[in-house]
């Protein structure tokens, strides 16, 4: 099958990017043709390794109305960039299009849809817990679709609540994990014990809150220890140092994954206290390395981990409840270590990427199938 990816962000840092680096290595592997459709320069187009990448300038559309300038750039480009998208669609005689992206890039779906059968992947909420900031633009780009996909049971609530008439064409597929990249191993060297969290430093990743927390667990023989990078790093620097934990917080930068996966190996547990999110792979990263996850019980969360099964959930933006969480794993290493096994067991069970791309291949032939 000849699949075309669109995915505006691919090649960057974060969770969508993540994903659809692996699917096209878990499709190729399985001996199907690839092009990757995605954000950048004309000029800039290459081949990543034997898989065409075709960059075109794709706006996202604006969130909000008063944004007049952006609005009407948007408007001006989007005629070019969709003629591009279709262009490179029939170049690469592609028989499905899977769309990664946020919902902001929802015109660009419905113009794929025009081109060829689409699989319209849903992969996170907005900001402030909104399923969309343009709830007409996706709704829509569902209509349009061939084949609807979310990565988490409260998207695909919220995607049957926009466009009810999507419900006999929608899958849910979580997103999925390399259990192999987190096997036992060496763990990362730290002179003291301590939490790990990774992720982009943003608002939506809530680790402000865990600072907070961290504040009010008081465990003055314990670290923090964030890999990440990202706008928010000068006010979590000033927050560090306000809070007083300047010799127990660690910043570390991004890291690549085989750092990453060392890191989760010698955490205690892992926080994941997010604002909003789809299906965050930290969690199922940290669930593959043994480890037990405080996480904020918001949209997929749930999904990956179990409250009192394979970790705890806690309302989100609480620090004081966030900070009771962790406490209660912290001096309680057997149920620790249980929850972790657990989580384990379940992602090599049921979440590996080899078979989150299996049931993704499925939906794409049978939307290739009704062309």
């Amino acid at each position: 099958m000849r699949i075309a990816l669109f995915c505006p962000s691919y090649g960057q840092v974060g969770g969508i990017e993540e994903k659809a680096r692996i699917l096209v290595e878990v499709f190729r592997a399985r001996g199907h043709a690839v092009t990757v459709l995605a954000r950048g320069e004309p000029a800039t187009s290459r081949s990543d390794g034997d898989v065409p990448v075709v960059r075109h300038e794709y706006h996202q559309m604006p969130r909000r109305a008063r944004h007049v300038a952006r609005q009407l750039r948007f408007l001006r480009d989007l005629p070019r960039a969709t003629r591009a998208l279709r262009r490179a669609v029939t170049d690469a005689a592609s028989e499905a299009v899977l769309t990664l992206a946020i919902t902001s890039y929802a015109p660009y779906a419905s113009a794929l849809a025009a081109a060829t059968p689409l699989v319209l992947s849903l992969e996170g909420g907005e900001p402030g817990g909104r399923f969309t900031a343009n709830p007409r633009t996706l709704r829509s780009a569902l209509r349009r679709a061939t084949r609807v996909v979310a990565c988490a049971r409260s998207l695909a609530g919220s995607a049957q609540a926009l466009a009810p008439e999507v419900a006999d064409r929608l899958t849910v597929i979580p997103n999925g994990v390399e259990p192999e990249l987190f096997a036992d191993g060496p763990a990362h060297t730290h002179p003291r014990p301590y939490v790990a969290a990774v992720g982009r430093l943003v608002p939506q990743k809530g680790f402000d809150v865990l600072l907070e927390a961290f504040a009010h667990l008081g465990a003055s023989e314990l670290d923090l220890l964030i890999a990440g990078d990202g706008p928010e790093r000068p006010r979590l620097e000033a927050m560090r140092e306000r809070l007083e934990l300047g010799a127990r917080v660690h910043l570390l930068g991004a890291l690549d994954r085989a750092t990453v996966a060392r890191l989760y190996r010698g955490a205690r547990l892992v926080a994941c206290p997010s604002r909003w999110e789809g299906m965050p792979l930290v969690c199922l990263e940290a669930m593959a390395s043994g480890r037990a996850v405080v996480a904020s019980r918001v949209d997929g969360i749930p999904d990956a981990v179990s409250d009192g099964q394979t970790g705890l959930l806690v309302p989100p933006e609480d620090p004081v409840a966030l900070a009771a969480a962790l406490r209660a794993l912290l001096e309680d290493a057997p149920r620790r270590d249980r929850l972790g096994a657990r989580g384990r067991a379940l992602v090599c069970a049921e979440l590996t990427w080899a078979s989150v791309a299996e049931r993704y291949l499925t939906v794409l032939a049978d939307a290739a199938a009704l062309r």
